[in-house]
């Protein structure tokens, strides 16, 4: 008898889940209860695995070899074909004039999500890491660093980003390397704002003076305290950039400021379509557009659930 009530706790205390992994499970069931979060986290989630997929077989998705094709066909000024259901899945959306080309528009705007989704992946995820540890570090510790970063972060806010984005853009060149890096310049401050405000918050909580009374050092205080404590916030602005960075993208290469027009991405189709809306060719601007909306409502609205479930106000 005693023998099996003790093996009886023994299973019950294997069954018992890390305390993290049980919170986390915790909120991910509340995300799913949040059915406008759900909707956006399915359509987040085909846009990536369309990008995924390109990478990995992207004679799927009708896209592989995209330069080779385009470059060995001659131009032609054959007004682009309108949607259609007869010609093939490839014509569905329609034709395009793409590198002086005539070329299916569907294949094209899932070629670019590759290069959109990849680029603003890179962006915010350095943007985040320096500004999400600058931030804790300055915030942490006050004093004269926290006064440096503050008015550094103030120049960056006082400037709109599509203005501070040109200026660096024309600084180190016109081309989407200098670009993608012009844009991680100016996105750190945003997360370095955030994670700076929570830790004036934590480093104030009774665990952290604990720790500090016990001879932790700042870095271990920052790492071990204050940056678990700040990933929350961080996570649900991450979200909410990556659309922001694929609209600015599209704005800089339908404004032509990218000079790279081999380029397969939404902004630059909607650039080169726009020479046949005189003649009521609509589809090459606003079938790039609607992939560019749909994706940004749709990361809006999963921000909008992480925020509900993460933040502890919010939580139920």
């Amino acid at each position: 008898m005693v023998d099996t009530i003790l093996s009886q706790g023994r299973k019950t205390e294997t069954k018992k889940r890390h305390p993290k992994i049980e919170d986390y499970s915790h909120t991910f069931r509340l995300l799913l209860k949040n059915r406008v979060a759900m909707v956006g986290m399915i359509i987040t989630l085909i846009y990536f695995a369309i990008a995924f997929l390109d990478v990995v077989y992207p004679q799927y998705l009708g896209v592989s070899n995209i330069n080779t094709l385009l470059s060995f066909r001659e131009p032609t000024a054959v007004t682009p074909l309108a949607p259609s259901l007869s010609n093939g899945w490839y014509n569905l959306l329609g034709n395009t004039e793409f590198f002086s080309s005539q070329f299916p528009l569907l294949p094209i705007c899932l070629a670019s999500l590759k290069f959109d989704l990849g680029y603003s992946i890179f962006i915010v995820a350095i943007g985040a890491t320096v500004g999400t540890i600058l931030g804790s570090i300055a915030g942490f510790k006050g004093g004269y660093s926290d006064e440096v970063l503050m008015r550094v972060t103030d120049v960056f806010y006082s400037i709109p980003f599509l203005i501070l984005a040109l200026a660096f853009i024309f600084l180190l060149g016109r081309y989407i390397e200098y670009a993608v890096y012009a844009l991680i310049i100016i996105w750190w401050p945003i997360y370095a704002r955030l994670a700076r405000g929570q830790a004036l918050y934590i480093k104030s909580m009774k665990f952290v003076e604990a720790a500090t009374a016990s001879g932790a050092s700042t870095m271990r205080n920052v790492f071990s305290h204050v940056l678990p404590n700040v990933l929350s916030p961080v996570f649900v602005q991450i979200s909410l950039d990556l659309g922001s960075i694929m609209q600015l993208f599209a704005v800089l290469f339908f404004l032509g400021v990218i000079s790279d027009p081999y380029f397969p991405e939404l902004g630059n189709i909607i650039n080169q379509g726009q020479s046949w809306l005189a003649v009521g060719v609509w589809w090459p601007i606003v079938i790039p557009g609607i992939f560019i909306l749909l994706f940004t409502i749709s990361v809006n609205l999963l921000g909008d659930g992480l925020r509900d479930v993460l933040d502890p106000k919010l939580r139920r």
